[in-house]
């Protein structure tokens, strides 16, 4: 309310403002014979200052620094000057709007590009996948056993003129649909790049039940290998649906500023002996899937729903032995390290326009049919048997259909890994999220396998799925859809962060609301060597599991603190470590009070999300 009256004021008067002041008393100017009380005038504002005059004397006629109330109130408390949002930020929220956490000093300032022919303009798959072929690097890396070491020279038919990329920046300026049955043979024809998201799913497309969002549509995947130096961004928080991106053999790569979603499917089918239904492993969509790279930086993006998970990151070590060095990205220091920085990752929408709900209100009006026409087969009977359980459509809606299953999968099993000796390359993962909001998810904020994720000033608010998970474990949900086929599957966890073989996790800063494990551990291998135990360190977090329930704010370092553990005697604050030369923290952070974090995260200006007023500046990686 006092900003509203400040500007006000400041419109109707011309930059002034009245208010009573009893504590400074003047003369007596209109010799009334009682004490003169000041009546303050603000005018003439300019950036820093603003005039201070009373309307009924001479006496006071100052210069005063304008007022604000930290760095996002952006108009002054006493003339209602609006100032520019980017000037007022701190030093610490410039620091955290850069290239930071496992990516400091790794990535390149990209304005250079600017108004140069490697900078690209794309408003189509065909040229977007037209700039990706052109950002390419033709190289190869030649081993040698005796130094255990590689060199980097240009590709057979190349020379040190024309092997490396032409492209350094793509902006995407239009939403793109990359639904793969959507795309135009000129799209399609170099399948390096761009490929069909269910090649090897064909069988699981037959036996389940395809939604019309995917048969419309399709899923593709674009592949980003032997990409150095590249920035993919949009101005406006372009919209790139039904599709994912693989990064091979890539550092310094960018995106900024870009909404990811479309990309999941329920899953259903009309017969009671298809396998596995409700397991959702059949078709591997994520939205990344990066291996082999060294540095990558993901910023300010917003991830709608996906059907595997959000991110996986494996294969971090591409200088472990001369069986994968052929994969080492051009230039890299042998180093990796992905930070994920003021994205939103806002699992699915009830929006009644959106394409989860009218998906799932096309199912419900297909059981409904099956309901009233007794010759009719619904088309759903996984569905089918939970309603006859007696969820609701909002049950299944919230509880299943909207959270976001799976999040972040950071290493490989160690079943993957021929020999023991060889798993300790996982160590190398090196993950950091900050200033990032995860909403309804079920797992998965992180699981690491190996190495360190570090998370600081992020929110995972759990609350609304947690509320209907609840409803749906009263109603015996996995139970229900056991007893029509052994196969299928109703797992509704609730877990955030889990860690095995010798991973650790760092939480600062953060908030968790609306989950049931905290910390988990589920991965079992007694193969010795393979060091299940996971550790975890929390700092300055707070936890609320119901909306009732008690909000505790501490650390794991504290006495008796109060934060959930795990009872399997795999992952606790005492296997944590920091996978560091020194043992020591790997980079410094800026924190925000707890009690002020989501409205930082929410920010119309520089918040959590694609679609910002970041603009131009996107281009820069320090500020």
């Amino acid at each position: 309310m006092k900003k509203l009256l400040a500007c006000a004021a400041a419109c109707i008067m011309g930059l002034s403002l009245f208010a009573g002041c009893t504590q400074t008393p003047g003369g007596d100017p209109d010799n009334t014979g009682e004490a003169h009380t000041h009546s303050y005038v603000y005018t003439d504002a300019d950036e820093n200052n603003h005039k201070v005059t009373c309307s009924g004397c001479d006496d006071v006629n100052e210069t005063e620094a304008h007022v604000y109330d930290g760095e996002t109130d952006l108009n002054c408390d006493k003339c209602g000057h609006a100032r520019d949002w980017y000037a007022a930020l701190s030093d610490e929220t410039k620091a955290n709007l850069s290239a930071n956490g496992y990516v400091k000093d790794k990535i390149s300032d990209f304005s250079q590009y600017e108004g140069t022919e490697a900078y690209r303009k794309v408003s189509t798959v065909e040229e977007l996948v037209t700039a990706i072929k052109d950002a390419q690097y033709h190289y190869k890396n030649v081993w040698d056993d005796a130094t255990n070491t590689y060199t980097q020279v240009p590709a057979d038919g190349y020379t040190e003129e024309n092997f490396k990329g032409t492209v350094h920046v793509i902006e995407i300026t239009n939403d793109l649909n990359l639904g793969y049955y959507q795309l135009s043979k000129e799209a399609k024809k170099d399948a390096s790049i761009i490929s069909d998201f269910c090649r090897t799913s064909q069988n699981s497309i037959k036996a389940f039940t395809m939604s019309e969002m995917f048969t419309e549509n399709g899923m593709s995947q674009i592949s980003l290998s032997n990409i150095s130096d590249l920035m993919i961004y949009s101005k406006n928080g372009a919209k790139l649906t039904h599709g994912g991106f693989k990064l091979t053999s890539c550092d310094n790569v960018v995106f900024r500023n870009i909404e990811f979603d479309e990309l999941w499917q329920w899953e259903d089918s009309a017969s009671l002996t298809t396998n596995a239904v409700g397991d959702y492993d059949a078709f591997g969509w994520a939205y990344f899937k990066i291996a082999f790279c060294g540095y990558i930086w993901l910023d300010h993006c917003t991830f709608g729903k996906s059907y595997d998970g959000q991110i996986d990151v494996s294969n971090v070590n591409y200088t472990a032995n001369s069986g994968v060095a052929f994969r080492a990205p051009y230039g890299a220091d042998g180093g990796n390290g992905l930070h994920l920085s003021w994205c939103d990752f806002a699992a699915g929408s009830d929006d009644k326009d959106g394409y989860i709900y009218k998906m799932m209100s096309a199912i419900e009006e297909d059981y409904q049919k099956s309901l009233s026409d007794s010759g009719y087969t619904c088309q759903y009977q996984y569905y089918k048997a939970l309603r006859d359980e007696g969820a609701t459509f909002e049950d299944i809606l919230y509880g299943l259909a909207t959270p976001q299953k799976k999040g972040f999968l950071l290493g490989d099993q160690a079943h993957y890994i021929d020999k023991a000796d060889d798993y300790i390359y996982n160590l190398g993962i090196q993950v950091s999220f900050a200033n990032c909001k995860f909403m309804n998810f079920e797992d998965r904020i992180p699981k690491i396998r190996g190495g360190n994720a570090y998370m600081y000033n992020c929110v995972a608010d759990c609350s609304q799925y947690y509320k209907y998970r609840t409803k749906l474990i009263a109603l015996g949900a996995e139970s229900t859809v056991k007893a029509v086929n052994e196969t299928w599957m109703c797992a509704i966890p609730s877990h955030a962060i889990g860690a095995g073989n010798q991973a650790g996790v760092m939480a600062e800063n953060c908030i968790f609301r609306g989950i049931e494990d905290l910390v988990y551990n589920t991965d079992v291998n007694t193969n010795e060597g393979f060091f299940v135990q996971g550790g975890y360190r929390l700092v300055n977090c707070s936890y609320q599991l119901g909306e009732n329930d008690e909000i505790y704010t501490g650390s794991t370092a504290d006495k008796d603190n109060k934060f959930p553990t795990d009872d399997s005697g795999t992952i606790c604050p005492g296997f944590f470590r920091w996978h560091t030369p020194d043992g020591e923290a790997p980079f410094t952070t800026n924190v925000y009070a707890l009690d002020s974090l989501e409205d930082v995260l929410a920010n119309s200006n520089f918040g959590a999300g694609a679609g910002h007023n970041l603009g131009d500046r996107l281009l820069s990686v320090e500020y």
